[in-house]
């Protein structure tokens, strides 16, 4: 298999097989795979009726979940094994489901080593929920909303953003990484993230068929901004959202408004991992999940 890098040129190549799987995790999009392109160095194979996908983990080779119809699996599955083997490569799977576990542990006793990834869990929420806020356990995300919007009245827009705010987002950006610095919070991961950010900012104008972008500005000043989409008819992906942390309620609002506003019909959300941040996950689990993508790791004892 020879694999081409993923980038604009390929995305019209890749969305139909994105189209053949139902996976819930984010990793399953072409948006995902091409943000973070530049640090995973991924890759990709169409085949027979499939495509593979490999990335770089500290300099390692690794194949995600092919892109293949649920009948096709197995067969593909083995495709990549014999993939690895070709290249004198030690197999290795990153972001697996269980039922793929399943299907290794069968057809391949004792061969691999399987790790359960808590960190890179994506968490999924109950889209009605998410809207509406409805109950006791939202009582804490109401009362800050509620807060902002009448400390705030009058002062705000919710609204779509294209090409002419985009340097307003990065505005957002910088300062939200200012308050991570002083806080000495600042990773590589968000240095990645930044980069991701404008690759999608510098091409929007292909990707918004796709790809939905809003904001919330106050006084005229942008203060919050997400990204989001489909990942499947019944499921939303939020890539990225950010705020100035300083105003309360802003993030329970922006949260709500994007998925009211973009998303009104999706009954699950998927709001990607926390990838061990403490301060991320006590987030995300504020919003009560009704499950998690699990994912494992799976190499060559």
């Amino acid at each position: 298999m020879i694999f081409k890098d993923i980038n604009m040129e390929s995305r019209k190549e890749l969305n139909p097989y994105f189209d053949l799987v139902d996976y819930e995790a984010c990793e399953y999009c072409f948006n995902t795979l091409f943000m973070w392109q530049h640090l995973y160095k991924t890759g990709y194979y169409i085949g027979d009726g499939f495509a593979v996908i490999v990335a770089e983990n500290e300099g390692d080779t690794f194949s995600i979940l092919p892109l293949a119809k649920k009948e096709d699996m197995a067969r593909v599955i083995k495709y990549v094994v014999e993939y690895f083997k070709e290249e004198n490569k030690k197999i290795y799977f990153r972001g697996i489901t269980k039922e793929v576990v399943e299907f290794l542990e069968a057809d391949y006793p004792e061969k691999f080593q399987y790790t359960e990834e808590r960190d890179l869990f994506d968490y999924i929420y109950d889209g009605e929920s998410m809207r509406t806020l409805s109950g006791r356990k939202n009582v804490k995300k109401r009362n800050h909303i509620n807060y902002f919007l009448k400390e705030y009245e009058g002062r705000f827009e919710y609204r779509l953003l294209n090409e002419n705010d985009f340097d307003d987002c990065l505005e957002v950006m910088k300062e939200w990484t200012t308050n991570k610095e002083e806080n000495n919070e600042v990773s590589e991961e968000m240095e990645e993230e930044l980069i991701g950010i404008k690759k999608l900012f510098q091409n929007y104008n292909i990707l918004k068929d796709k790809l939905i972008i809003a904001g919330i500005y106050i006084d005229g000043k942008l203060e919050a901004f997400t990204m989001g989409e489909y990942l499947n008819p019944n499921m939303a992906l939020i890539h990225i959202e950010k705020a100035n942390p300083f105003i309360r309620g802003l993030y329970p609002y922006i949260n709500q408004q994007f998925l009211v506003h973009e998303f009104n019909n999706v009954e699950f959300v998927n709001r990607e991992e926390d990838l061990g941040i403490e301060g991320l996950r006590k987030a995300k689990l504020s919003y009560h999940p009704v499950k998690f993508v699990e994912k494992y790791t799976v190499r060559e004892v």
